[in-house]
C-alpha cells in the first residue's frame, strides 16, 4: 500500500486497517497501544469527528513501520486534515505535491545506513567486484580471499586489494579468528548521482556474462510491451512498492546469508 497515493490520513488508516496484513497480524491492537487511545476514540477519528494529535500520528507511523519520508508525509496529511483555512491548506498542499514527487524516486523506498565519502563511493561503484565481494563475505564462499577469488574467478591479488578497500570503508573487517566479517547496512546512490549509471552498467554487464552460466535458479526476463501512460505509471509504482518490501525484508532478516544474488530491474520508454 502506497501512502503517497493518499491525501487524507483517515483514508490511509482505513485502508491500512482493512488490509490483509493488518488483520492477520492484529495490527489494530498494536496501533491503539502505540497511540495510547481507545478503540472507540479511533472509530471517531475514522468517522471524522475527532483528529489525531501530532504525537499520536508519530507513534502510529512508527508502529506501522513507515520510512522517514513516509513519516514526514503522514504527519503532513495529518496536519492538513486539521487545518482551518483554505489559504493555509493550499500552502500545505504545495509541500504535499513536493513529497509526492520525491516519493517516485527509488531512494525514497530504500533505507541507507552506511554512508560513504565521495572518494569512497567513486571506488566502491567503479566496478562490480567491490559490491560483489562485500555481499559474498557472509556466505560460505566469502571466508577468505582464496575462496572469494575462486568463486568469482578473479585473481587473488585483485581480491586482496578490493578486500583492503572494503575494510577501510568500514563495510567489512578481518578478524583473524573468524576471517572476513560482513558489516550489515545499506549503501545507495541517488538517481542524480553521476556514479549511478556506472553502477547500473557494471551489474547489467555482469548479468549478461552470467547468462552463459544459466541454471534453474537464475531468471532472465525481457519483455518489450505496449502500454497506456496510466498503465506504465502504475507498473512503475508497483515495482517501487516491491522494492520497498524487499528492502524491508532484507533489513529484518537475521539469518546468515548463504548465497550472493543480484537483482536487476529495467523499465523504460523506448
Amino acid at each position: 500500500m502506497n501512502i503517497f497515493e493518499f491525501e487524507d490520513y483517515r483514508a490511509f488508516l482505513k485502508a491500512y486497517l482493512a488490509s490483509e496484513e493488518s488483520q492477520a497480524s492484529g495490527k489494530r491492537k498494536s496501533l491503539l497501544a502505540s497511540a495510547n487511545m481507545s478503540s472507540s476514540y479511533l472509530t471517531q477519528i475514522l468517522a471524522g469527528t475527532k483528529h489525531l494529535s501530532n504525537e499520536q500520528a508519530y507513534e502510529i507511523a512508527l508502529d506501522i513501520g513507515l520510512t522517514e519520508k513516509e513519516i514526514d508525509y503522514f504527519l503532513l496529511i495529518t496536519d492538513i486534515g486539521r487545518v482551518g483555512t483554505v489559504k493555509l491548506r493550499q500552502r500545505m498542499m504545495k509541500r504535499l505535491r513536493v513529497l509526492q514527487a520525491e516519493a517516485k524516486t527509488v531512494a525514497a523506498k530504500v533505507t541507507t545506513s552506511r554512508k560513504l565519502s565521495d572518494q569512497q563511493k567513486a571506488v566502491y561503484y567503479s566496478n562490480w567486484v567491490y559490491t560483489g565481494v562485500r555481499n559474498l563475505v557472509p556466505t560460505e564462499h566469502g571466508r577468505n580471499i582464496k575462496d572469494i577469488a575462486a568463486k568469482l574467478n578473479v585473481p587473488e591479488p585483485r581480491i586482496e586489494s578490493v578486500v583492503q578497500a572494503l575494510i577501510e570503508m568500514g563495510l567489512i573487517e578481518n578478524r583473524s579468528e573468524k576471517g572476513l566479517v560482513y558489516h550489515a547496512g545499506y549503501t545507495h546512490l541517488e538517481s542524480t548521482d553521476p556514479l549511478v549509471f556506472r553502477h547500473h552498467q557494471n551489474w547489467r554487464q555482469r548479468a549478461i556474462q552470467r547468462m552463459d552460466h544459466y541454471n534453474e535458479n537464475h531468471l532472465h526476463y525481457t519483455c518489450p510491451m505496449g502500454l497506456t501512460r496510466d498503465q506504465a505509471a502504475k507498473l512503475r509504482d508497483e515495482l517501487l512498492a516491491e522494492i520497498k518490501k524487499l528492502n524491508q525484508s532484507l533489513k529484518e532478516n537475521k539469518i546468515r546469508p548463504e548465497v550472493a544474488y543480484c537483482l536487476n530491474i529495467d523499465l523504460f520508454e523506448y
